[in-house]
């Protein structure tokens, strides 16, 4: 299988390049950037396989003919953000080219515009896997694992903890921007809402180190995808919070000042505080390296109420990467048999345990617990 990656050279791209590289099931990996430079250092970090990587100069901003770059590979695999700019252009231009598409889209309003596409690609019999990352992607599959040894689901309640090094990337930034602006989804009570961006603050503890963090209600996909997947589910949130709370309560400050409303001024502000980070980030005194997910599901067993508890900690680009580095194998073995557009949590699609597996080869161990009521 041939691959061209978008978004590679970035901090969660490179970890999924070095994961594809290492499969067999993979015959190349085409990375696209904007200098050879960045291609040079991630071609030096890869330790297995580095001769399927190839190099493209590409800049997504001025091209015009994406389908053309894409032909002739298999797969096209996305990790270049924000998706909300570039996730149905991509995709589009994927289907069009006849590849299948993998990504690790995190903003919900993207999500929903790729499944707006889903005639389109079931017509030309190809795969749109958005959102194969860690939230969504790996809160998908502990919300699948869970809901499948369940009789009935009633609720799911996404909590994730974010670790500041992993946020100082502009399209990061853009990111965080973006889902702390606004109106944000929200299932409650069977009915889909838009809640404020940063209501409804809890405390959250997450595996290891992560202990009490603040999480906050941002727009990330989940409510959006799982309620398609889940019959008779009547709440799905999510909450999510960088570790050090001073720099939630700033996204939150600039998103109620409508400093982010207008896409000029946010690209202005990423600027801005992609060199302002590392030094605040000094001032606030050091966090926890780790990022964290925990998943709630609450549902039915024998006529029982029960909540299961999944949970996991670990690098933000072993989270992120593997998830999407594995979904494309999962293809490459033709293992994917469905045809459509898809989130990681659709029933029959991917196997949560087969991600959950990889995840704990290299390290992040996949907790569960089972609680009455």
């Amino acid at each position: 299988m041939k691959v061209i990656f978008f978004g590679g050279t970035g901090s969660m791209g490179q970890r999924a390049v070095c994961e594809l590289c290492s499969f067999s099931e993979i015959k190349e990996v085409t990375v696209t950037a904007r200098t050879r430079e960045k291609y040079e250092t991630l071609l030096n970090q890869i330790k297995k396989g580095n001769e399927k990587l190839k190099y493209l100069e590409f800049d997504i901003n001025s091209a015009e003919d994406l389908a053309g770059i894409i032909r002739g590979h298999d797969v096209a695999a996305s990790a270049i953000g924000p998706f909300y700019r570039y996730e149905k252009r991509l995709a589009h231009a994927a289907v069009t080219a006849g590849a299948d598409y993998v990504s690790i889209c995190d903003d919900f309003d993207a999500a929903q515009q790729v499944f707006e596409m889903d005639s389109f690609v079931r017509e030309r019999y190809q795969r749109v896997l958005t959102g194969v990352g860690w939230t969504p992607g790996l809160s998908s599959f502990m919300a699948r694992a869970g809901a499948d040894s369940l009789d009935t689901v009633e609720k799911i309640n996404v909590s994730w903890a974010g670790n500041s090094d992993d946020s100082v990337g502009a399209a990061v930034i853009l990111h965080v921007l973006h889902i702390f602006y606004g109106l944000v989804p929200s299932l409650m009570d069977g009915e889909l809402k838009m809640v404020p961006a940063g209501s409804g603050k809890e405390v959250v503890s997450f595996p290891g180190v992560l202990d009490r963090i603040n999480v906050y209600n941002v727009g990330h996909p989940e409510p959006v995808t799982m309620p398609r997947y889940f019959p008779g589910v009547k709440e799905v949130t999510l909450k999510g919070g960088i570790n050090e709370d001073v720099l939630n309560k700033l996204a939150l400050l600039v998103g109620r000042l409508g400093l982010s409303k207008s896409q000029t001024t946010r690209d202005m502000l990423a600027a801005m505080l992609r060199k302002s980070l590392p030094l605040l980030r000094k001032t606030i005194g050091p966090a926890s390296e780790l990022s964290g997910i925990r998943v709630d599901i609450s549902g039915t067993l024998n006529g029982e109420n029960k909540r299961l508890v999944y949970s996991a900690a670990g690098p933000m680009d072993i989270l992120t990467g593997v998830p999407m580095a594995v979904a494309v194998r999962e293809l490459a073995k033709g293992n994917i048999k469905q045809v459509g557009v898809f989130a990681p949590e659709a029933p029959g699609v991917l196997d949560p345990l087969v991600f959950f597996d990889e995840l704990e080869k290299r390290g992040v161990q996949i907790s569960r617990e089972e609680k009455k009521g």
